[in-house]
């Protein structure tokens, strides 16, 4: 399975943690997987994305397992906090978390230094970062 992620879950370091055997994926079929479009990121003080048909969102694709998917549900605190959404994108089937609630809180510096790290780790320009 994939999982997109856009927030905290793009930090390796914090990742690995939470899912040892989930597997960074930089490209599909020779094509950089990177951004999803028709969404954009925003916050409650934590990560969320919402539908936006002019706009796009960096990512990270991970190589999932079940067991790591699990782990995830717990995180997310689903389905309380967040749902789960399935896309096809990349010519591939992928799911990711999205909040129940489109609230708009800032989040902490601590978080946004976390997706920071992400974005370095997925090689995303953390500029997108200073235009939320």
């Amino acid at each position: 399975m994939y999982y997109i992620a856009y927030g905290s879950n793009l930090n390796v370091k914090l990742m690995s943690s939470r899912c040892p055997r989930a597997k960074q994926v930089f490209q599909l079929n020779g094509v950089s997987v990177n951004k999803l479009s028709g969404w954009r990121l925003s916050f409650n003080r934590y990560a969320n994305i919402v539908k936006n048909n002019n706009s796009f969102v960096p990512i990270g694709l991970w190589k999932i397992t079940k067991h790591c998917e699990k782990k995830l549900d717990i995180y997310e605190n689903f389905p309380i906090l967040y749902s789960k959404i399935y896309f096809k994108c990349y010519s591939i089937k992928a799911m990711t978390y999205v909040m129940n609630s489109n609230k708009l809180l800032r989040p902490s510096n601590t978080y946004l230094n976390l997706i920071y790290q992400g974005y370095k780790d997925f090689n995303l320009d953390p500029s997108y970062l200073k235009n939320i």
